[in-house]
């Protein structure tokens, strides 16, 4: 059985390096291009059911290969894992490319990803050296336990700027809780009769509080209340999902997010731009949540309710390639011209790219009512939403491949520090592999 499992692993790397091969043809062949489709991973998306994340993945590392034989070559017999490829691609290039095989092929996956993570750093910090600059960035994730997970990198003046916010905003949560150590600030008059503000209490208030996570919901409370959007501003307030039109504390979870208590419903709901959306059930089998907006021929325009109601249905492009979920146009399926009507059985949410492509008779819409639509070729053949998979040839397995050659060489431990400092005194006094030609 190990035999089995570890053979198999091999033939599924070398498939899949053969894959990426007819991946990277057929992206610069431009053969899937077509009926509003966007580029090349959305195609993949589409007709392999592969997440767009993945797809672009695949693409990228599919490109890299190209440049990088030794690696292409050992991913095609089967020693390196997918996951080992994908790794070392983020930072391999030619002059790198033999040291990094060596690694790869002696390291497990896990070992691999600490290494390219450790060169990532160091190549980052040198380009910010020689750029004499630091690019600011953020990101966030839910996690499995429904808590927010928020990773930032500030440049200086950047962490400054919010560590100052976070001071301001620390002051605020406790001057308003009736923390008696925080100054009351207050006004008199000074020696020409003008009204100035002063401290009730002259001591220096405290510094940036070592937990900052108060704080920092301060600041974003202040900012979702007191900064004004458009009325219909997706992402920019708090939306609750219920299954009761009157309950909100019903099955309620965050927009995109985890479920969520009764106690924290009724603390969301404290601020200023908290929304929450009841969901009837559904009128059928397999339909989409049913609305009760109509607005019949008295209105072209969409009102902010009905455009909230249409863009909750669809969550973003309706076209079965798309799914973007920024720069969103309502639609009118049967043209107001036409007869259309201003309701969610003649509405959908396109992506501006896909509203053009549908003006431009790339393909068609037809609504099908009940708020259904199907997407149309221009000969009127159907564009599937996700096409059923088929096994195409008679595979057999590639029986020159040896059944374990997936299997890391002796990997051990990782020295990281000594391995990162082996690769950089290697990479530091080689002469370019690659000279540029005159």
């Amino acid at each position: 059985m190990t035999d089995r499992v570890v053979g198999h692993a091999t033939q599924i790397a070398a498939l899949t390096a053969r894959f990426l091969d007819l991946l990277r043809v057929f992206d610069e062949r431009g053969v899937w291009t077509g009926a509003g489709i966007r580029s090349c991973a959305h195609w993949l998306s589409w007709k392999t059911g592969l997440s767009l994340r993945t797809a672009q993945d695949h693409l990228r590392i599919a490109h890299a290969l190209t440049e990088l034989p030794l690696l292409r070559a050992a991913f095609a017999q089967g020693r390196l894992s997918y996951s080992k490829v994908r790794a070392v691609t983020r930072v391999a290039t030619p002059d790198r490319e033999t040291e990094l095989l060596t690694v790869a092929i002696s390291a497990t996956a896990a070992q691999v990803e600490r290494v390219v993570r450790s060169i990532a750093h160091i190549d980052r910090a040198q380009d910010e050296y020689t750029a004499g600059r630091v690019d600011s960035s953020a990101r966030w994730r839910w996690c499995d336990d429904g808590t927010l997970a928020v990773t930032m990198r500030l440049s200086p003046v950047d962490g400054a700027r919010f560590l100052a916010g976070v001071v301001r905003s620390e002051y605020e949560r406790t001057r308003t809780t009736g923390d008696p150590d925080v100054p009351i600030p207050t006004t008199t008059r000074d020696g020409d009769g003008e009204e100035v503000v002063v401290a009730a209490k002259p001591d220096l208030w405290r510094h940036v509080p070592a937990n900052i996570a108060d704080a920092v919901i301060v600041m974003a409370d202040a900012a979702r209340t007191a900064i004004a959007m458009p009325e219909f501003a997706p992402g920019a307030e708090i939306v609750i999902h219920t299954d009761s039109a009157t309950d909100s504390s019903v099955d309620a979870h965050l927009d995109d997010g985890p479920p969520l208590t009764a106690a924290e419903v009724d603390a969301a709901s404290c601020g200023g731009s908290t929304r929450t959306i009841g969901h009837a059930p559904r009128p059928t089998r397999g339909a989409r949540r049913g609305v009760a907006l109509t607005f019949g021929r008295k209105r072209r325009l969409p009102t902010h309710a009905l455009l909230r109601v249409v863009f909750e249905r669809d969550r973003g492009c309706r076209h079965p390639v798309c799914g973007r979920t920024r720069h969103l146009h309502a639609h009118h399926v049967r043209f107001w011209r036409d007869g259309g009507t201003t309701d969610p059985d003649n509405l959908i949410m396109l992506c501006s790219t896909h509203h053009q492509a549908l003006h431009h008779g790339v393909f068609t819409i037809e609504a099908r009512g009940n708020q259904q639509f199907s997407f149309h070729r221009p000969d009127g053949t159907l564009i599937d939403t996700a096409p059923t998979l088929a096994v195409t040839g008679n595979w057999l397995p590639n029986t020159t491949l040896h059944p374990t050659a997936i299997t890391p060489i002796e990997p051990g431990p990782l020295d990281l520090a000594y391995t990162i400092e082996v690769l950089y005194g290697i990479w530091d006094h080689t002469p370019s592999r690659h000279p540029i030609a005159a």
